[in-house]
C-alpha cells in the first residue's frame, strides 16, 4: 500500500528523539486515508497503535513489529462560528490557542505551551495550571474500532486526571465552546502563561513533558527533588536540573537510557518517599 512505509526509525516522529523502529508506518492526511489503512491493517493481523505529534510517548529501542499510525497532518484545519470553534485533530495545541486569543475567544490559555496535537490533548485531557481541556470541550469526532465515524458529547465522555474514556478510539476533531474577551489581554495571557513554562520547564530540551503524573496531595517534581535526583544522568538521559519530572535527552540518548533512569527515579522515590509515582509518559514496546 503506497501510504505505508515499511521499517522506518521512529526518532523523527516523537518529541525525545530516541530510538526506535517500526516494521510499518502511516502518516494519514485525510479520514479516507486513515480507513483505508485500518483496512489494509485489519486484512493483514497485525497490531498497531496509534500517535499524535509524539509528545507523550517513548518507543523502546527494538522493532515495533506492528504499524505504527501517525496522526500530527490529520485534520489540520480549523473552524469558528460565533464562539464555538471546531478543530482538527492535528492541529498543535499551541496553534489552536493562538487562534482562538486573535478571535477574543477565551478559555484555553492556560493550556498554550502543552505540546501535542489537539486530538492527542483531548484524548489525554490535557491541563496545565487550574484549566484542562476538557473545561471548554463541547463534542469530539472519533473512529471506532468498527470504521464508523460518530460524535460524542462531553456529557458521553468520562474524563479525569490526565485521561479520558476516549482510549480504544481515534480522535478526529474537536468542538468548544469558548467566551467573549478583548484579545490583547488574551494575548498577554498566553505570554504570561509562556514565560511561566520557559521560568520552570526544560522547554529548550528534547523531552515528553511530564514524565509521572500528580500523586494526590503532593507533586512528582518536589518529591523526586528532595530524593537528590536532579542532575542524574543515565547515558545521555537526564533528570532537568530545572523541573525533577522532567527527564530530557541531551542530544544521544537512547530508549533504554531514558527508560532506565525513569525507572530508577520511580523506585528512589517508592524507597525513600512510600509514594508510587504513576508514569504519564506511554511506554511502548518495553
Amino acid at each position: 500500500m503506497k501510504l505505508i512505509s515499511e521499517n522506518v526509525f521512529l526518532k523523527d516522529y516523537y518529541f525525545y528523539r530516541a530510538g526506535g523502529a517500526a516494521r510499518y508506518l502511516a502518516c494519514p492526511k485525510t479520514i479516507q486515508e486513515l480507513s483505508g489503512i485500518l483496512e489494509w491493517r485489519q486484512k493483514k493481523g497485525i497490531s498497531y497503535i496509534v500517535i499524535g505529534a509524539g509528545s507523550n510517548v517513548l518507543f523502546s529501542d527494538d522493532l515495533f513489529e506492528g504499524l505504527v499510525i501517525v496522526l500530527e497532518g490529520l485534520n489540520r484545519w480549523i473552524i469558528r462560528s460565533s464562539n464555538r470553534v471546531i478543530c482538527g485533530a492535528g492541529v498543535p495545541l499551541h496553534s489552536l490557542i493562538e487562534f482562538t486569543a486573535l478571535s477574543g475567544l477565551a478559555g484555553l490559555e492556560n493550556l498554550y505551551g502543552i505540546p501535542g496535537s489537539t486530538g492527542g490533548s483531548c484524548l489525554m485531557n490535557a491541563g496545565a495550571f487550574g484549566t484542562e481541556i476538557s473545561d471548554n470541550l463541547e463534542k469530539v469526532e472519533v473512529l471506532g474500532s468498527e470504521g464508523k465515524v460518530f460524535k460524542l458529547s462531553r456529557e458521553e465522555i468520562e474524563f479525569g486526571y490526565r485521561k479520558s474514556s476516549l482510549d480504544g478510539y481515534i480522535v478526529l476533531s474537536a468542538e468548544f465552546l469558548l467566551k467573549y474577551a478583548d484579545p490583547l489581554s488574551l494575548r498577554k495571557k498566553i505570554d504570561l502563561t509562556a514565560s511561566k513554562r520557559d521560568e520552570k520547564q526544560p522547554v529548550e530540551s528534547c523531552s515528553c513533558g511530564s514524565v509521572f503524573k500528580r500523586p494526590e496531595n503532593n507533586y512528582a517534581g518536589t518529591l523526586i527533588e528532595s530524593c537528590g535526583l536532579k542532575g542524574l544522568r543515565i547515558g545521555d538521559a537526564e533528570v532537568s536540573e530545572k523541573h525533577a519530572n522532567f527527564i530530557i535527552n541531551r542530544g544521544n540518548a537512547t530508549s533504554s537510557d531514558i527508560y532506565r533512569l525513569i525507572k530508577y527515579v520511580k523506585d528512589t522515590v517508592y524507597s525513600q518517599k512510600g509514594v508510587l509515582l504513576e508514569e504519564e509518559v506511554k511506554l511502548i514496546n518495553f
